[in-house]
Parts: C-alpha cells; structure tokens; sequence
C-alpha cells in the first residue's frame, strides 16, 4: 500500500475534523493536528498545508484567551504553549506578538507545576511533569526548571536499590496506602522523570538524580520466567516485586520498547556508552520475541499501536545505525496499514478502547499519529522532532 496515499487520507480527514468545533490539545486535540500538517509540509512542499498550520496556531491561541482549559500537557494548556513555541522553533510559524501570552502562560504553569510537583502529582501526561516539557522547548533557561529538579530531589524514594518516585494514582489502588508502588511507564512513570531530568541536565543543570534512578531502573529487570516475554514489568513494589504481573505490553506507554529509548536517550544526555548498549540488546531481544499478540497490539495509534512501535524504532535507528531496527520499523509500519480495513474508520483507522473500536482524530491515540510516523518513514531530510513531545529525543 502507499504511504502517500494513506497520508493523503488522513490529511483530509483532518481538513475534516479541524474545520468544525472541537477542543484543542496538544495530543488529544486539534491543536496536535498543528504538527502533521508542519511536517507534511516539509515532505510535501505544498502552501496550502503551511496555511492550514497558522490557521490552527490562531485557532489554539484563541482558545488560549476564551477557554476554560486545564494545564495539562495531554490536553490543555502547557501542550498547547509547547506546540506553538516548537513550531515557532522550527519556523513553521513566527514569534510575533507572543510575547505577552508566553509571559503570561509562564508564570501560570510556573506555579501549577511547582504545586503540583509539591503534591506528588507527577503523571507526564496529566500532571505537573508535562509542564517542564513546555519550559525545556524554549530557549530561555527557565528558573522554573531549577526550582522543579530540587523538588525531585527532595521528593525522591531512596533505599539500597535507588532512587524512584512513587506512583500515586495507580499505587494506592494495586499497592494499598501501606505499600510503596513505583511505575515503569513512559507516559506515567519513573522514566518520565528521567527522561525530564536528561533534557533539564542537556540544559546545563546537573543532577546525580539521573544516573541514580536510572541504575534503579535496570535493577527491575524481571528474572526469566517461561511464558514471560517482557523484559520489564509495569508496576514494582519497593522490593522490585511486579504487582500486576512480569508481562508488559509492547508501546511507548509502557513496556520494553519505552524503557529502552529512555536507556538510549540517558546514554546521550550523559555521554555513557553503558546505557546505549543497554539499550540496544533491549531493543535486539524484542525484535526477536515480541509481537501483537504478546506486546498486546490491538490497533495502530502512536501510544500502544503498532504506528508508535514502528517510530520507535525508527528513532532508535537514528542513533545506534542498527539496520535490523530499520527492518523492525518497516516491519511494523507494514503492521500498521494491515489494520486500514475499516469502511467507517478515518482513512480506514480504527482504534480501541475501553472493549471496542471507535474513530479518533488524535496525536496519541489517533490518525494524527499515525500521520506522523508514517511522514518520518517517508521524509529522511527532516529529523522528527515533533516527537519531543512524547520524551522520545
């Protein structure tokens, strides 16, 4: 099937979708859309999609001013700001007159991520870490980013194995309020706040925070177990116990695939080679033993699909030059369009949730991903960095 083809239906769908009233985001919102439409420009060349970027960028900062929205990094309004200035960064679009909303916003989300952070409220994707992502895509070191890696520090889970933080959405459910529970997700978890801390350290600030719980990280390693493909589990205990079993799903939520970019990513920001070989033989070994049915692989969005299976690797190509990642990428990019069967679906998409498949226009969960990572197959002249805003560079 071609590629061109398939984004030529997903832009449409988009024209479709951005054209009527619904709520901007950065990854569940039309703002996201912002995104594909700046990179297909790239690939393309065409005019008419770089206008319809400023359109959505008006369209965001409108609802900026007039919205009630949240601070979140998923869907409100840190992931918007970040768009707009990582759009700007990449001059898709032109700083002009956004001074005083980015002043403005600042000191907001300044102070929603210190309390929040104050609170234990660390979820990226919800919570108050999704907000340092803003402050790392400008260009201006923010005090802000001090302040956050000295509450990290002071909040951080130490005992003989490391340096964590605990999970207080999910913990006191699997865990009970006496039992320490730590995350291994991407989106939720511990390698969020690495990855944070790796971009904060890429600024100039250092922190021993980094190499300490990434070490941690490593030590959960589950035992081999037959029947167990994962690598690593999702949830541990303070003993590193798994508390919802050894096996993960294969995605950038959580899972082999995500903890081994955070590897890759670490590996780079600290120049330590241990990390990226560490990296690697995760990346090697899944290649080899995972796949939709034990990396539970229902549909092709970018955050548990088969789309973001094959960015990640792809991503991962970049640095290590591992043809075999490049073929893993094809390979499940092939995956991808396999799922392009339904006759109700957007551009013939589907995705699951909660026990059914619905449509979905969105960055995360929707064609606007799938976009995406198929743009970055076909454009090798362009780095992918709109992927920044998944912690995956």
């Amino acid at each position: 099937m071609d590629y061109k083809k398939v984004l030529h239906e997903i832009s449409v769908a988009l024209d479709y979708y951005t054209e009527r009233e619904n709520p901007p985001g950065l990854l569940s919102g039309y703002t996201g859309c912002a995104l594909f439409y700046a990179y297909y420009y790239n690939l393309t060349g065409k005019k008419k999609h770089l206008r319809k970027v400023h359109t959505l960028l008006l369209k965001s900062i409108q609802a900026l001013s007039e919205d009630e929205l949240i601070p979140s990094h998923c869907n409100g309004i840190s992931g918007i700001v970040w768009c707009i200035q990582h759009l700007i960064n990449a001059e898709f679009a032109s700083a002009d007159g956004m001074e005083d909303i980015f002043g403005e916003v600042d000191t907001l989300l300044g102070k929603v991520m210190e309390g929040e952070i104050k609170e234990n409220r660390y979820d990226f994707l919800h919570e108050g870490l999704g907000i340092a992502l803003y402050f790392l895509e400008k260009e201006q070191l923010s005090p802000y980013l001090n302040t956050l890696v000295e509450q990290l520090e002071a909040s951080a889970y130490r005992d003989e194995r490391g340096v964590r933080w605990q999970d207080f959405i999910f913990g006191p459910t699997i865990g009970g309020l006496d039992e320490s529970v730590f995350n291994l997700g991407l989106a939720h978890g511990t390698p969020s706040i690495i990855s944070i801390l790796g971009m904060i350290h890429r600024k100039g600030i250092k922190s021993s925070l980094i190499k300490e719980s990434t070490d941690w990280l490593l030590s959960t390693r589950n035992e081999p177990e037959e029947g167990i493909t994962s690598l690593y589990p999702v949830l541990v205990n303070a003993k590193n116990e798994a508390k919802t079993g050894k096996q993960s799903r294969l995605g950038w939520c959580y899972g082999d695939l995500s903890i081994a970019m955070t590897l890759l990513n670490t590996g780079n920001w600290l120049e330590d080679d241990r990390y990226k070989e560490e990296a690697h033989k995760i990346f090697t070994y899944t290649l080899q033993h995972r796949n939709n049915n034990n990396g539970s692989v229902s549909d092709a969005c970018l955050c548990h699909g088969s789309a973001g299976i094959a960015h990640i690797y792809r991503r991962a190509y970049l640095t290590l030059k591992d043809p075999r990642l490049l073929l893993g990428a094809e390979h499940w990019l092939q995956q991808t369009l396999q799922m392009k069967t339904w006759k109700d679906g957007l551009a013939g998409f589907k995705f699951y949730a909660d026990g059914k498949y619905t449509n979905s226009y969105e960055v995360l969960e929707g064609i606007t991903g799938i976009g995406l990572s198929l743009i970055a197959a076909l454009d090798s002249s362009n780095t992918p960095a709109w992927d920044r805003c998944l912690l995956l560079s």
